[in-house]
């Protein structure tokens, strides 16, 4: 009785007022008196020991992206070198006169973000390379070797595990030219399919 009690003076109740309510109607019952000793209690302002400040950080980075052809992003079209149709024919007398097969373009997309970086492309050697020579791999496993070039003929240099600089407007997707070139065409070459993948890593 004394917690409430102190409780109620504290919320601004008098006691002599409190008592008076309570005990003058002889048919008041223990519920109702309950009920306005617990309205004393919750109309008691809270009381806090003090407050205490700290801080929270939020932070953002940002940095300069390159978007290559046929990464996970799929943001960029994957890149294709399509060497087209060719018919198995006398192959020595195609070597005596003029290379096999014309060097035919392809390409390879490149996006970057910023101008602050400066790209640069390599070429793997594809998936089934004797050594450094790429090969396209057809029925039966044939092979038919090939070459990828910078530019429209062998003096432009090659595309390589090298890294190679290549100029890219920043914010617009680009183009690599890539040339290929079938070195030979082996006479036991059946129909079909010949495939080749490469990797192209870009560094920035």
């Amino acid at each position: 009785m004394v917690f409430f009690m102190g409780a109620m003076q504290a919320a601004g109740f008098r006691m002599e007022q409190f008592t008076r309510a309570a005990f003058r109607d002889p048919v008041m019952t223990r519920s109702t008196m309950v009920a306005i000793l617990l309205a004393g209690v919750l109309a008691c302002p809270a009381v806090r020991a003090g407050d205490q400040h700290g801080a929270v950080s939020v932070v953002a980075a940002v940095t300069s992206s390159c978007n290559i052809g046929g990464d996970p992003s799929l943001k960029l079209a994957r890149g294709l070198l399509d060497f087209g149709l060719h018919r198995v024919v006398d192959v020595v007398a195609i070597r005596g006169s003029r290379s096999l097969s014309q060097p035919v373009k392809g390409d390879m997309l490149l996006q970057c973000t910023s101008v602050d970086v400066a790209p640069e492309v390599s070429f793997g050697y594809g998936l089934h390379a004797t050594g450094k020579q790429r090969n396209l791999e057809g029925p039966n496993g044939t092979l038919i070797p090939y070459e990828l070039l910078r530019g429209g003929s062998a003096s432009d240099g090659f595309w390589d595990d090298q890294s190679y600089p290549v100029d890219i407007v920043a914010g617009r997707p680009g183009s690599i030219p890539v040339y290929g070139r079938i070195v030979s065409l082996p006479a036991n070459a059946g129909d079909g399919l010949y495939t080749d993948t490469v990797t192209v890593q870009v560094d920035f």
